[in-house]
């Protein structure tokens, strides 16, 4: 191939990427009151729902941006959407997804989800609730060497009262409403298909989320 070809080649593909990025649908959002039983919420989870929903209509971030968790960059990883939005609410939580599962697993907040599980309905799922971060292995290949092999995270907003449950943070391709999305806002929550690659690994309470309030 020339080099004229070669460089008229990657101005094409750089145009369809372009192009491609800009017809990706942003993600969702919702309202507290689209939430069952919001109102039942301890407090702080209240709050944290709250601010993730009201971030996510703020921010309109409809890029996936890997390695941030800072909004001025445009978008967030999958983790830096976590890590944002808990230390908003003044929580310091670990930065990576990996690093967060640790987090939570070391406070002894984790609860381990079985492989085979495939309906939000089993029983291993009846302590989950809204504020609970959400964590995924096998969602890509990691080479950093983590100690585990969590790659994805979201946090866990509860059931919209349709009967849909429902997900914020950042992701590249996840759905809601079945369609796919790519930014910072809400997800569908679903287990991974069968035959995926991916697997639900587990959730939990982020480390003093359920601490009291100060008097």
């Amino acid at each position: 191939m020339s080099l004229l070809r070669a460089i008229l080649l990657l101005l094409c593909l750089g145009v369809a990427g372009a192009a491609a990025s800009e017809s990706r649908p942003a993600p969702g959002s919702i309202t507290t009151s689209d939430l069952e039983d919001f109102e039942k919420l301890e407090p702080a989870r209240q709050r944290l729902v709250k601010l993730a929903l009201d971030e996510t209509r703020r921010l309109k971030l409809s890029e996936y941006v890997f390695g941030s968790a800072d909004p001025k960059r445009g978008g967030f990883d999958c983790s830096g959407s976590v890590f944002y939005l808990l230390k908003k609410i003044g929580i310091d939580p670990a930065r990576s997804s990996a690093a967060q599962y640790e987090w939570v697993k070391k406070a002894g907040h984790l609860h381990e989800i079985p492989a085979g599980v495939s309906s939000l309905a089993a029983p291993c799922f009846q302590s989950l609730k809204p504020g609970d971060l959400l964590f995924w292995s096998g969602t890509y290949t990691p080479t950093d060497g983590r100690r585990n092999k969590i790659t994805h995270v979201q946090m866990y907003l509860g059931v919209e009262k349709d009967g849909g449950h429902v997900m914020v943070g950042s992701s590249d391709g996840r759905s809601y409403r079945g369609k796919a999305r790519c930014g910072f806002g809400v997800f569908d929550f679903k287990l991974p298909r069968k035959g995926s690659k991916a697997r639900f690994a587990g959730f939990g309470t982020p480390p003093g989320l359920d601490a009291p309030e100060p008097p």
